[in-house]
């Protein structure tokens, strides 16, 4: 698998860099798979200023129907063979290097990796932009300057370059970084260690397709120099625990993206046969969608009402019980492997925390432990527990197959779905679920629908442009 990629650089400065401090990245099983180019804070502390200064320039001067059709050709260039670090790599060879290096399963990866090239063409970028546009128009973009019943506005940047620190835990949280310089706004992605391969091949496709390269680099550091570039850029993009929040969140001038504790609220009182049948549906696909690593993932079910809640909660658990785990390479594999090291600690924590709960699902298993140790990897089984209103794992989150089942008894039903990213609400009285659009705390609703539906124009944690862009007066 070595002989897949020998190094991965960095971007700085229009050229690929072979830092001096290269740290091997081990596969999921201990194997090598190749060595990352690590960046000093030094490095990030040169970018910074050349971002928000020549690069911000040069793309202000691109005008947006030309930035669009340089995203279109670098999703062109994306999906065919590139030389990275002296080697010619194809995308399936990328895809078989991100699957080793998070474990997740290849079927899982290779969608989120070829959703990148669909999204580059131009009616979804169009799409996007002018979800994003106040005036639904892309051309606000160039204008700076849009009308409001007869209120003209100005429409600005709120900083000249952003800072962006990825996760790892999957793929298509790369586009949140790359998408930045369609908006004329420079960025420098810090991706994560295990996870450094989609971002870097969408920011080389970009530079290849035309992307000045003084706005978007490409950095693997610590997470020491995180701090560094989220903090000294004119706006900051960081995702992480709820740790991360706590430190960031009050920040301005810092979008933060934590947990998503996304849940599912089944309003089963007098529900039709069919919609019940679809509550199945949505919820197993909600809690196993891309082996549960995302935050959309559904985490929490909340049933509202006695009837039909045993025979849900057990068919339920009884088919999450038949996902066998597959090594991550096989197609079949939908359980994202993991260290067995890893995988053994996790299953520890957790069980410290299954106090006072049922787990529904180990009946239909044959055995009570959850854990799965093979010769290369650990896997944690897919798992339901049922549980109080008030038991202190309703709102915990895995990065595997993990759900929660509790029935409405002392709370209210909106008292339980709060804090939530997404929300599916799964009724027979569809205007039931206006209620929970007014509460301030549930980032994006569903209405029998999955929590995981993604849709960059109809994003699950607000617009990247109300982040991005301030309006101001002007009688431009």
């Amino acid at each position: 698998m070595s002989s897949l990629l020998s190094d991965l650089p960095t971007l700085r400065n229009g050229t690929e860099y072979l830092s001096s401090t290269k740290v091997p990245l081990k596969a999921i099983n201990g194997r090598f798979l190749t060595n990352i180019s690590f960046s000093p804070e030094l490095h990030i502390q040169m970018a910074i200023p050349i971002n928000r200064g020549i690069g911000f320039r040069k793309l202000s001067k691109i005008p947006i129907d030309d930035l669009i059709d340089i995203y279109v050709e670098a999703g062109k260039i994306f999906s065919k063979e590139m030389e990275i670090g002296g080697q010619s790599t194809t995308l399936n060879n990328w895809i078989k290097l991100i699957t080793l290096s998070t474990g997740m399963p290849i079927s899982v990866v290779r969608n989120a990796v070829e959703m990148i090239p669909a999204f580059f063409k131009k009616e979804q970028l169009e799409r996007f932009l002018i979800a994003n546009s106040p005036t639904s128009e892309i051309e606000i973009y160039d204008k700076l300057v849009g009308v409001r019943g007869t209120t003209k506005f100005g429409f600005s940047p709120k900083g000249k370059n952003v800072g962006v620190a990825l996760p790892g835990n999957h793929p298509a949280v790369a586009l949140f970084g790359a998408l930045i310089p369609l908006f004329k706004i420079p960025a420098i992605i810090r991706s994560s260690s295990s996870e450094p391969f989609t971002s870097y091949r969408i920011c080389k496709a970009l530079w290849e397709a035309g992307i000045p390269s003084e706005a978007l680099f490409h950095f693997v550091t610590t997470h020491a120099e995180v701090d560094t570039l989220i903090t000294k850029s004119d706006l900051g993009i960081v995702f992480g625990s709820d740790w991360t929040i706590q430190m960031y969140g009050k920040n301005n001038q810092i979008k933060t993206y934590g947990p998503g504790r996304s849940k599912i609220l089944i309003d089963a009182e007098k529900m039709s046969t069919y919609r019940m049948r679809q509550a199945l549906d949505i919820a197993y696909r909600s809690i196993i969608y891309d082996g549960g690593r995302g935050c959309i993932n559904a985490s929490s079910i909340v049933y509202n009402s006695d009837e039909g809640y045993d025979e849900f909660k057990h068919k339920l658990a009884k088919k999450l019980a038949k996902i066998e785990p597959y090594h991550p390479l096989e197609e079949e594999a939908q359980l994202p492997a993991m260290t067995k090291e890893g995988a053994k600690n996790l299953a520890s924590y957790i069980r410290q925390r299954m106090k006072n709960t049922k787990d529904l699902t180990s009946e239909y298993r044959g055995y009570d432990d959850f854990l799965y140790l093979n010769g290369e990897f650990g896997y944690l089984l897919p798992i339901l527990l049922e549980l109080k209103e008030d038991h202190k794992m309703r709102t915990d989150e895995y990065p595997f197959p993990f759900g929660t089942i509790t029935r409405v008894n002392e709370y209210l039903p909106h008292e339980l779905v709060q804090n939530t990213l997404a929300l599916s609400v799964i009724t027979d009285k569809k205007e039931k679920a206006r209620e929970y659009l007014r509460e301030p705390s549930i980032h994006k609703v569903f209405v029998n629908e999955s929590s995981f539906l993604m849709d960059l124009a109809a994003p699950h944690e607000g617009f990247l442009s109300d982040f991005l862009y301030q309006k101001k007066a002007t009688n431009l």
